[in-house]
């Protein structure tokens, strides 16, 4: 099984799976994003005349999960970190004499 895993690695990593300044996932969630976008693309084409709709929905879908897996960057994660970074706010209290 160490062995399946090693090979799967290094096939990924030759393939492109790599991190850059730009990506903000994870391999785990890249590899992850890249299988569940090609589940959900063959599934649409399984589908294509059966169930048009769904079809065209699955194949969207599917796209935006390659997309995001191949290349590393996801504009959703990227504004929900942005919210975790963010000071929280100080309220500063100055204090007057009157003489």
């Amino acid at each position: 099984m160490k062995n399946v895993m090693r090979s799967t690695k290094q096939l990924l990593e030759e393939v492109g799976i790599k991190e850059t300044h730009y990506t903000n996932l994870s391999k785990t969630e890249r590899v992850l994003s890249i299988a569940t976008g090609s589940y959900f693309a063959l599934k649409g084409i399984k589908n294509i005349f059966s169930h048009p709709i769904i079809a065209a929905t699955s194949l969207a879908l599917a796209c935006g999960l390659i997309g995001r897996g191949t290349s590393g960057y996801c504009p959703v994660k990227e504004e929900l970190e942005k919210d975790d970074m963010l000071p929280e706010p100080v309220l500063i209290v100055k204090e007057t004499t009157i003489s």
